[in-house]
């Protein structure tokens, strides 16, 4: 990503950051050649030393590296001559430059993050890290590992949730605002409920994977059979599939997650819950009990691999799975869970 630094009127030079801080040419090349498409590629380019030259009848620039490897972009000619008399005349068009340059750029990355992310039919997404940069990750489960992550610098705006979910095999999550004009980029966070905004000069990701440590102490081959069973999955492709009458296949889960997760992430995915209540449902496993509900028996306690609800030991709440599913907001469960923790004896 590039940004303007300084007009020097004086000098008929135009300082752009070049953020890489590498003196390499290729980067030189890339704005040069921008710049000749949006002339219509009615421009020569020539390489000449340690600059590169662009010109046509209309005007002449030069692109070179200063001290600090910033980009200089001299003006030799320019077919308004006001304008190159006074640079103030010149912002608007080299500001459409380097905005439009900014924005192709930014489409690209989030181009392939998106395409890193989207055989997920479910991604669970929280702010890891958020001082100059702001750091996301992402992973079909939270509490144990995450495989994405992007890095937003330099960010200067943000309306974001710290926890939120998406679904990537349905829609591109992060997508470059092209209404926005401005040298910083604008990045729209797409869910199912809301859309998020982050403006920032650049974007970075990594689909390194990070494991937290977690004791599996919970992976019984014998409850995902039962599991299988219960919720008619079917196995296609490495993928776990659940097709209901008068509906069309939903794909809940890949192979990998499903050999590699307990019996709660397992049931709590299938729900579609996030991981804010996957954490909280392993870390106070003991202070409930698992029932299902008989309509003539009323509430039956059961084994968790055949949970609905949860039932609340110091308060005798019966919570529904489904109500779960009802909970959109990180803010209104962590509303819960303080109550839920008021009843502690």
């Amino acid at each position: 990503m590039y940004k303007i630094l300084f007009f020097d009127n004086n000098n008929k030079i135009i300082i752009v950051a070049n953020n890489s801080k590498e003196n390499n040419k290729n980067i030189l090349y890339k704005l040069v050649k921008h710049i000749k498409e949006k002339n219509d590629n009615k421009a020569n380019i020539k390489e000449e030393d340690d600059k590169i030259i662009i010109a046509n009848d209309n005007f002449q620039y030069e692109l070179f590296f200063n001290t600090e490897n910033n980009i200089n972009i001299k003006i030799i000619k320019h077919q308004d001559k006001l304008a190159f008399n006074n640079f103030t005349y010149l912002e608007n068009e080299f500001h459409d430059y380097i905005n439009s340059f900014n924005i192709i750029s930014a489409k690209k990355r989030l181009k392939k993050i998106n395409e890193s992310i989207k055989d997920n039919m479910w991604l669970d997404f929280m702010i890891n890290d958020y001082k100059t940069d702001l750091h996301i990750v992402g992973s079909n489960d939270l509490s144990c590992y995450h495989d994405i992550e992007i890095i937003f610098k330099n960010v200067i705006h943000i309306e974001c949730d710290t926890h939120f979910n998406a679904c990537p095999s349905e829609y591109d999550v992060f997508m470059v605002d092209e209404n926005y004009n401005n040298s910083n980029i604008k990045i729209n966070i797409h869910t199912d409920s809301k859309t998020f905004h982050i403006i920032c000069e650049d974007i970075d990701y990594s689909n390194k994977m990070v494991r937290y440590d977690y004791n599996y102490n919970s992976l019984y081959s014998a409850d995902k059979e039962k599991i299988i069973k219960k919720y008619e999955l079917i196995k296609e492709n490495d993928k776990w599939y659940q097709e209901k009458e008068n509906s069309h296949k939903a794909l809940i889960f890949t192979d990998k997650f499903f050999n590699t997760n307990d019996t709660i992430g397992i049931i709590f995915r299938i729900y579609k819950l996030c991981f804010a209540k996957v954490k909280y449902f392993r870390t106070f496993y003991y202070k409930f009990e698992y029932y299902k509900y008989d309509y003539k028996k009323g509430f039956v306690e059961t084994e968790l691999w055949d949970v609905e609800f949860f039932k609340h030991i110091d308060s005798g709440l019966m919570i529904d799975l489904r109500y779960l599913q009802s909970i959109t907001v990180y803010e209104d469960f962590v509303k819960l869970c303080d109550e839920l923790d008021s009843y502690s004896k």
